[in-house]
């Protein structure tokens, strides 16, 4: 909740980064944070009000004194990391917030079952950005490694499914090996090919950035909406739900650290 009328960043996940690297707020987190590692396990949303998510797609974004706003930050447990959540005023180079924790949710992997039954429907809430890339065969990319297609606007399954399976698999450790690329592939490619789309209503969306170190306007043009899909392979459709059910925790696609690619995954009958 701001203290006072406020101008938010492009990206209003950069007032919840702005705390963690400040050490306000899960200092633990920071070097997490600044990491450049790919696929990292790390998921920022952007600040929600009314059901919606506050970013900047061309005008500013600003909140009122004492408006409700809520955001979560999920991230791969460590020990101790509840002594560093407290409530109270911060500064933030955005203005003063009173922050408050409303709910803490600890998820074992192992408990994580999968399902064999129903439809997979995911709503993606911000622009997802999603490279058709991660679908090259991985003796094509070094070939291919100076060719930028730009995001994908109009996802396949075997996209989607494969970039929750590289978030997933980012919990377990290093991500940047021929192993998780071959795996990632062949569940991309057979995801397309067994897979069924019961329904979508998508939109391109282009979202601010901020400013470059020359003062110049950064955008990126991902999508919104959402996508109904089944799995008629039972053995599939259950490893994919595991997939999806993380993504629904740490987002799907690049820049998830700033709030973008978030996603809800539900599973209709």
């Amino acid at each position: 909740m701001p203290e006072s009328d406020v101008i938010l960043p492009p990206l209003s996940s950069k007032v919840v980064k702005n705390l963690i690297l400040s050490s306000k707020l899960l200092p633990s987190l920071s070097s997490l944070v600044q990491s450049g590692m790919k696929n990292k396990p790390l998921f920022i949303s952007n600040l929600g009000k009314n059901g919606f998510r506050l970013f900047s797609t061309g005008k500013p974004v600003s909140v009122k004194a004492g408006e409700i706003l809520n955001f979560f930050i999920s991230f791969p447990y460590y020990d101790g990391f509840f002594t560093e959540l407290s409530s109270g005023s911060f500064e933030t180079g955005y203005g003063k917030f009173f922050i408050e924790l409303e709910q803490l949710e600890v998820i074992e992997l192992s408990s994580i079952k999968g399902v064999s039954e129903g439809n997979f429907y995911v709503k993606f809430v911000t622009p997802a950005l999603l490279s058709s890339k991660v679908l090259l065969p991985p003796s094509l990319k070094e070939k291919y490694k100076n060719v930028n297609p730009g995001y994908s606007l109009i996802p396949s399954v075997g996209l989607v499914v494969s970039y929750a399976y590289r978030v997933y698999r980012a919990l377990y450790g290093n991500t940047s090996n021929m192993e998780l690329d071959s795996k990632s592939f062949r569940l991309g490619v057979l995801s397309n090919s067994l897979s069924r789309v019961i329904g979508y209503k998508l939109k391109p969306l282009t979202v601010v950035i901020g400013n470059d170190n020359k003062g110049r306007l950064r955008t990126s043009r991902g999508f919104v909406g959402w996508m109904e899909f089944d799995i008629p392979y039972k053995k599939l459709k259950k490893a994919i739900s595991k997939y999806l059910i993380i993504a629904s925790y740490l987002g799907i696609g690049k820049s998830r650290g700033i709030g973008l690619g978030e996603v809800v995954v539900k599973i209709k009958s």
